[in-house]
């Protein structure tokens, strides 16, 4: 039976869609019996969205590129399912942001009450200027996940 410690840093991944599908069963609990059309493909598109990071590091680690979650902390090896969770977790933050204070998404979020699938399970609403700050201050956290990660960090041995 492995470490628990080496466990956890083969299925981060694991853990993490769990945690993605908590959080989805919780919004799902928490809306109407009979949620509208657009409320239900809004989760469903957010529940993708927060997910697919983890779904490529899994596919990453399954296939041996990156035996554990250590090796996504370095994306300077070039190693292309690094490169590719970088570019899912910038694509999704950057995606959010645009949609939410370019396209409307903020009202979205606010009248439809999908800040639940970030976690705000408050019932009160979000002003639009927090929605809009929160979505603006979210573009930086994969600059920040980036630079971390580029620290040069050796490879700990197991």
């Amino acid at each position: 039976m492995p470490q628990p410690f080496t466990f956890m840093t083969q299925y981060f991944w694991v853990l993490c869609l769990a945690f993605g599908a908590i959080n989805y069963l919780r919004v799902r609990r928490a809306l109407p019996a009979e949620p509208s059309s657009e409320v239900s493909g809004y989760v469903k598109k957010f529940a993708i969205g927060v997910n697919l990071p983890w779904l490529v590091m899994g596919v990453g680690q399954l296939t041996g590129y990156t035996p554990n979650v250590w090796y996504y902390f370095r994306p300077q090896d070039g190693n292309p399912f690094v490169i590719a969770w970088l570019a899912t977790v910038f694509a999704a933050s950057y995606f959010y942001a645009w949609w939410v204070l370019f396209a409307g998404g903020a009202e979205k979020v606010r009248d439809l009450h999908l800040s639940l699938m970030l976690g705000h399970y408050s019932g009160s609403r979000q002003p639009l200027w927090a929605i809009k700050l929160f979505a603006a201050i979210g573009v930086m956290f994969p600059v920040w996940v980036y630079v971390a990660m580029s620290m040069d960090a050796p490879l700990p041995k197991f």
